[in-house]
């Protein structure tokens, strides 16, 4: 009797995880996506002409490109949990104040997963920012909080951190002058989601970061489709989280460039129709490579290292994770003539690739070291999109072997960290 009960349990666990696979496949994950997207730019629009800035990695993906600015931003979730609250240098979007100054506020958008209406990088990392910044150019610098998010507890104790974050901001080597030039006016965070007023009012008291959700706070809700239209399909709360481990090599560009062609099939034809899309598209971010100012070393996506086009613009190429061109790796295996030309790092996309991008660091300085000093030798640093690895190679190369100038100094060794990668 045992075994049979232990037998029906293990049954129901698998119909149950099973299930919840279904749910957050690739076609609800899209639909929810796109879903969310129109969410963003209705609630966009109804704050005005404030640009709208994704928020990496995850914001990319609900904001189609014909409505975002051209920057992007990175507020990390970690630098807003509770109890570890932190303003970071390396994080300190210093170029969002440039836009701030320009248009008088911004929208920046990102989503949460299930069980949260707001991502803790806006109810707790933006506000902290904002007042942080509001401190060191001596205004003031009260950390507005979400208060349905946020204790009061919580804030206090949040609070009681911003003057030591302003003086280590005043301390480091960030031009505060500079960076705040064009700011008039206090920083203020303010929240818009699914759950709340979609048009916020300012006033002109403060310069506004409106800080815009796009997922909303349900999961597992089925959606009916229209009759005669697309099916039905199961929402998923922040559901482009993790994108690596789940878009098959579809990027936000993509998705939105071709998201009717994606979506407008079952559930059944979606993959086949992404797998087809990545493996045909020519996407324009994924071919672009440009070369860093005053530098030799140039960095791009991964058509910038398809052969044999990649050997007539340059003469060596540093493949930092994208998937290979058979011709390369046959040549590398075949006569050697890549050798000294050619040098592919496994570093993994997205959070998983942390530990091996400072791994890459040494075989990446040690390969380019001879080629970087004479100014005739073109390199290529590339990744699949050219926005993550490839920049992360590349600066590693910078710093170690280039001066302010552009001029290489290859033979002064300068030690460096890079640390806390995505």
């Amino acid at each position: 009797m045992a075994d049979t009960d232990s037998d029906s349990d293990s049954g129901i666990y698998k119909i149950a995880a099973q299930l919840r696979a279904e749910s957050r496949s690739l076609y609800n994950r899209l639909r929810s996506i796109e879903a969310d997207g129109d969410f963003v730019r209705s609630a966009a629009s109804a704050q005005g002409s404030y640009p709208v800035v994704a928020n990496e990695r995850c914001g990319l993906w609900y904001v189609d490109p014909t409505l975002s600015y051209a920057q992007t931003v990175y507020f990390k979730s970690t630098d807003g949990h509770a109890g570890q609250w932190r303003f970071s240098l390396r994080r300190a979007n210093t170029h969002l104040l440039s836009v701030l100054a320009s248009h008088g506020g911004c929208i920046l958008v990102d989503s949460t997963r299930r069980g949260k209406s707001m991502p803790d990088a806006f109810a707790r990392t933006v506000p902290l920012w904002c007042a942080v910044w509001n401190a060191a150019m001596g205004r003031d610098a009260t950390v507005h909080v979400p208060e349905h998010i946020v204790s009061p507890s919580e804030q206090v104790q949040m609070q009681a951190l911003v003057a030591g974050f302003a003086a280590q901001l005043q301390e480091s080597a960030i031009d505060v002058a500079a960076a705040t030039r064009g700011i008039d006016r206090p920083l203020q965070p303010l929240w818009v989601g699914h759950d709340s007023s979609v048009h916020v009012e300012t006033k002109g008291e403060f310069i506004p970061v409106i800080c815009l959700c796009a997922s909303a706070a349900q999961a597992d809700v089925r959606v009916e489709g229209m009759l005669g239209g697309r099916p039905s399909f199961r929402y998923v709360q922040g559901a482009a989280d993790d994108h690596e481990t789940w878009a098959l090599g579809l990027t936000p560009r993509l998705f939105w460039k071709h998201r009717r062609t994606l979506l407008a099939g079952s559930p059944d034809t979606c993959e086949p129709a992404v797998r087809r899309l990545v493996s045909e598209a020519e996407d324009v971010s994924e071919g672009w490579f440009s070369f860093v100012r005053q530098t030799n070393v140039a960095v791009g996506g991964r058509l910038a290292g398809r052969p044999p086009e990649c050997w007539a613009n340059f003469d060596t190429v540093i493949n930092c994770g994208a998937p290979e061109y058979p011709a390369n790796v046959e040549a590398a295996a075949a006569d050697g003539s890549l050798s000294g030309r050619y040098l592919f790092l496994p570093i993994p996309e997205g959070k998983r690739g942390q530990v091996e991008l400072g791994k890459a660091i040494g075989p990446a300085l040690d390969f380019v070291r001879a080629l970087v000093s004479d100014p005739t030798k073109r390199v290529l640093v590339h990744c699949s999109q050219g926005a993550d690895r490839s920049v992360g190679i590349a600066l590693a190369i910078l710093t170690r072997y280039f001066g302010d100038d552009g001029k290489c100094w290859a033979t002064l060794y300068v030690f460096f960290v890079i640390c806390d990668w995505c």
